[in-house]
């Protein structure tokens, strides 16, 4: 199965050819991770995913819900991928808080933990029996988000934005600079 990885990186190659440069024998190279959605339901669970994530009710619910749309949906690890990007500064937060480190995910888990993502058929296959006693009793709820005050989290920038200022300093605005003339890159 070829990824959407693979498309990027072809169209990135036919870009560059478009420009007239000869691209490189690694960016003309597909790029494949092929999903295994049993790997992925073993993962989701390994991995620690399903203590805030539910699929089909069983897990966390501290998070979005991971439940297949749609039994025709094609896996797209990299959407995945931003998808969990997007949500990866209350991921890290919490890991780091509660597991005590961050959980480390290869691209092939990703394209696995994707497919599984995509698949009604794997999901139906996910039990509370799958999850070991001791994580079943850490599995989260509304409530644990709604005791927790984020707010001044993501106010403070920590969600990855950077340092927030400092109060009452404002940085002085740099002098207008004149339009760059294409010609010579030089101010006019």
């Amino acid at each position: 199965m070829r990824s959407i990885l693979a498309a990027v990186v072809i169209g990135a190659s036919a870009l560059v050819a478009g420009c007239g440069k000869t691209p490189t024998p690694a960016a003309v190279e597909a790029i494949e991770h092929a999903g295994d959605a049993t790997a992925g339901r073993r993962l989701f669970v390994e991995k620690g995913c399903v203590l805030c994530h539910s699929i089909n009710g069983v897990g966390g619910k501290a998070a979005p819900a991971l439940d297949a749309a749609d039994p025709y949906v094609k896996p797209d690890p990299l959407d995945f991928a931003a998808r969990m990007w997007r949500g990866a500064p209350a991921m890290v937060e919490f890991q780091s808080v509660e597991l005590g480190y961050v959980i480390d995910l290869s691209a092939d888990e990703i394209a696995h933990l994707a497919t599984f993502a995509a698949s009604r058929e794997e999901q139906k296959l996910l039990l509370d029996s799958a999850i070991p006693g001791p994580m079943r009793d850490s599995l989260l709820d509304e409530r644990y988000w709604e005791m927790e005050d984020w707010s001044e989290f993501m106010a403070n920038g920590q969600e990855g934005a950077g340092e927030p200022e400092p109060e009452g300093e404002i940085d002085a605005v740099p002098d207008a600079v004149p339009d760059a003339d294409p010609q010579t890159d030089a101010p006019q």
